[in-house]
């Protein structure tokens, strides 16, 4: 079994951020020689130090999680020491914000009872498969075309657990090592400011004990943020679906997305149909 824990390994969730992604740059795309004895995969400590602009012992203090406060200058330096892309840059800036203080993304208490109604009702004025998602990618809510689309999967409750945990998973999802890569990066970076918080560290820890891919992909750190993509399943009763995923933010709502899902074809477009059909009585 990998790694456990949404606690990232000694030092706090900052240190192992950059142990992970330290290694995960190859010495090459910065100009350097990779060395016929380096030991490490990646780069070196002092060469992260001497890329960012910093000393090596502070560095050094960082990934041991004995500094946890660097200045944004620090912060820029260590991006571009890293190549992280604007998502991973944003994610580092926030495990970096003081405790309680300002972040990079602002979190409010939640939808509230009458806007939560409304996207209901909105969900239900769909004609394609939809599901209402938290940040925790929890399943809050859904159609009809949605709640039958993972139909034979379960836990259902939430998105990650039924790719991870439920029977038959590997062969409902066409494409499921990727998708379990993304699904992964994907909760990471949601729920990166709050990455301490007791329902992701429950949820978190679920995953680990119950599947070695998980365990291994959520100690990489990647990071994903999507607005579409393509899904292939394989449903039990309507064989072969292929949709385009369409993530819709919902400013202001904790987090909340739509995930619509749009045949991309017309074979898919008469499966849905069928699919919605069988729901009548």
């Amino acid at each position: 079994m990998g790694v456990s824990s949404s606690r990232s390994g000694d030092g706090g969730p900052l240190a192992g951020f950059l142990r992970a992604r330290r290694k995960q740059v190859h010495p090459e795309r910065h100009g350097l020689a990779p060395g016929a004895k380096r030991q490490v995969p990646g780069l070196r400590r002092d060469e992260v130090a001497l890329l960012a602009g910093i000393s090596t012992d502070y560095y050094v203090r960082l990934e041991q999680g004995r500094e946890r406060r660097p200045s944004r200058a620090v912060l820029e330096g260590l991006s571009t020491a890293l190549l992280l892309d604007t998502t991973a840059a944003r994610y580092l800036r926030e495990l970096a914000a003081p405790a309680g203080g300002a972040s990079t993304v602002a979190v409010v208490p939640g939808m509230g009872t009458e806007r939560l109604e409304e996207v209901h009702r909105l969900l239900g004025a769909m004609t394609v498969p939809a599901l209402l998602v938290n940040r925790w990618l929890d399943i809050v809510g859904s159609n009809t075309p949605g709640a039958l689309l993972h139909e034979g999967l379960e836990p259902q409750d939430n998105y990650a657990r039924m790719v991870f945990l439920a029977p038959g998973a590997q062969s409902f999802f066409l494409e499921w090592p990727e998708l379990t890569r993304c699904m992964v990066a994907a909760l990471r970076t949601q729920t990166g400011y709050e990455v301490g918080a007791p329902r992701l560290t429950e949820l978190v820890d679920e995953l680990t004990a119950g599947s070695e891919v998980f365990s291994t992909a959520w100690s990489e750190h990647r990071l994903y943020e999507k607005a579409m993509d393509r899904k292939l399943l394989h449903h039990p009763r309507v064989g072969p679906l292929t949709l385009n995923q369409h993530v819709l933010e919902l400013p202001g709502a904790d987090g909340h997305r739509i995930w619509a899902y749009h045949p991309a074809d017309d074979a898919t477009s008469d499966a849905v149909v069928r699919l919605g059909a069988s729901a009548l009585p």
